[in-house]
């Protein structure tokens, strides 16, 4: 850390210098966004003492984060700068005298027809070398054919007028390639594309109070929110209405996003919105509770766990429930909630009735599983071990509660009595006996069974077939 720094008003009296090739080059092609993003990163380049944060950035300029990252790329495209991170937002500054190093030179007789036509576009300017330059490296990195950029040029002048200036046009181009366009009937298909969401636009402008035509860029975001994200208009003008304050397409972009990972679909569920919203923070305030942990934020936790359970059909009270139910088996985090909430969604049990049902027959489980302990001389907690072993004994070799008793109160007294119930039980199932009374006729071997068989080493391969043969057992079997 400095040992010393400028004052807050020695700062404000102070001068930041902007390259005069900036100025003259590339400053008349920017719109007021990219200049004050430009600048005031300027600045700060050279203050590192000022909050160089993304969320101070865009509160100082009245802009959206969005609107920030757009304007560094659309830099970064020309060489001015380097996004090094963009979360969080880092940006290198780069020479202008390095960016404006002699153009790579190329051969007339390539671009004579190019740039005969190009030129015909624009009649109330002459173009420049540098211009021409710059459209031949894109055409040359890229692969877009020269008819296809001819295409992209008249929709840009259309757009804007013959003012229209080169990093824009290309900024078109990039994008429509970046889509997969490289041909003349691919840029054709793609200006066609946006062309045909003409009357959605509109509306889409109409409903953020916008005058005028729609960006490409903005056009692309109407093409993601209908093909990727699925929106029908009816729902994306009604995310539109939500919008608070100055309304954008990137804060459109942004809401629709919000509504996409909450599952909401419909104009109606997005006029119940902030209904759900206050729905969705009360729930995540009752999970907590019963859950046992605190938390000063809602976002995360209603994004990652409360939205993807509810949208699989949990209702309130059942999250509630299975909360209060995570905090007395000792899970006490949203992960190992989510997690149980999933075991449970497994099973079918999504309702607090049911969930209930299913705690209830648990707990009389485990009553019965203490009385086996009890009886086999242990006095513990019933374990997830415990209620495996009492599944198998029960459900899976169909023994009835009074045959395991029996047997557990033979265990008593003994090492290792749970070990004992499995391995009189299992003797039993291989004799096949089943009644209480045949049990206790066929009675318990405590030694280890003699050999009634003659040893033999086998072979790794009879082995490996004698394992398959267990894995492919089924209860018929034995």
């Amino acid at each position: 850390m400095s040992f010393a720094k400028f004052s807050s008003d020695y700062l404000l009296e102070t001068f930041t210098l902007v390259d005069n090739l900036f100025i003259n080059e590339y400053l008349p092609y920017c719109d007021e966004k990219q200049i004050k993003t430009y600048l005031t990163g300027l600045y700060l380049c050279a203050n590192p003492a000022s909050d160089n944060s993304l969320s101070a950035l865009s509160q100082r300029l009245d802009m959206t984060v969005s609107e920030i990252l757009s304007a560094y790329s659309f830099f970064e495209d020309l060489g001015l700068v380097r996004i090094i991170s963009k979360e969080p937002l880092q940006v290198e500054y780069l020479s202008l005298k390095k960016s404006m190093q002699p153009p790579k030179k190329y051969r007339g007789e390539k671009w004579n027809d190019f740039n005969t036509h190009l030129q015909q576009m624009f009649n109330e300017r002459m173009l420049t070398p540098n211009e021409y330059n710059e459209y031949y490296m894109f055409l040359d990195e890229s692969k877009l054919s020269q008819d296809a950029m001819l295409m992209i040029v008249q929709y840009c002048i259309n757009l804007k007028g013959e003012s229209v200036r080169y990093p824009y046009i290309l900024t078109v181009a990039r994008n429509l390639v970046a889509d997969g366009a490289r041909t003349l009937q691919d840029v054709e298909q793609k200006l066609s594309e946006f062309e045909d969401q003409s009357e959605l636009l509109r509306q889409v402008l109409s409903s953020l109070n916008r005058k005028g035509s729609a960006e490409l860029e903005e056009k692309q975001m109407l093409k993601k929110w209908q093909r990727s994200w699925g929106y029908e208009p009816d729902a994306i003008i009604a995310a539109a209405k939500t919008l608070k304050g100055s309304k954008t397409f990137f804060k459109l972009d942004a809401r629709l996003n919000e509504f996409y990972k909450l599952s909401i679909f419909t104009a109606d569920e997005m006029k119940d919105w902030q209904a759900r919203k206050d729905f969705l923070a009360e729930l995540a305030i009752a999970v907590n509770k019963n859950l046992g942990v605190y938390y000063e934020s809602f976002e995360h936790e209603i994004e990652v766990y409360i939205a993807p359970l509810l949208a699989k059909g949990f209702e309130k009270e059942a999250l509630i429930r299975l909360a209060h139910h995570c905090f007395t088996s000792n899970v006490r985090s949203l992960e190992g909630f989510n997690s149980v909430a999933n075991k449970f969604y497994q099973n079918g049990l999504l309702s607090a009735s049911s969930i209930d049902e299913y705690l209830i027959s648990q707990a009389k489980q485990d009553e019965k599983i203490k009385r086996i302990l009890e009886a086999s001389g242990q006095s513990r907690a019933v374990t997830v071990k415990d209620r495996d072993f009492y599944r198998t004994w029960s459900a899976e070799w169909g023994f009835d509660d009074e045959i395991i008793m029996y047997v557990a109160s033979l265990a008593n007294g003994k090492p290792y009595a749970v070990a004992f119930i499995n391995q009189t039980l299992a003797n039993f199932k291989a004799n096949s006996i089943s009644t209480l009374e045949a049990a206790k006729a066929f009675g318990v071997n405590d030694k280890p069974h003699e050999k009634n068989f003659d040893e033999r080493e086998y072979s790794k391969e009879e082995l490996r077939s004698i394992a398959t043969s267990i894995d492919s057992l089924s209860e018929e079997d034995v």
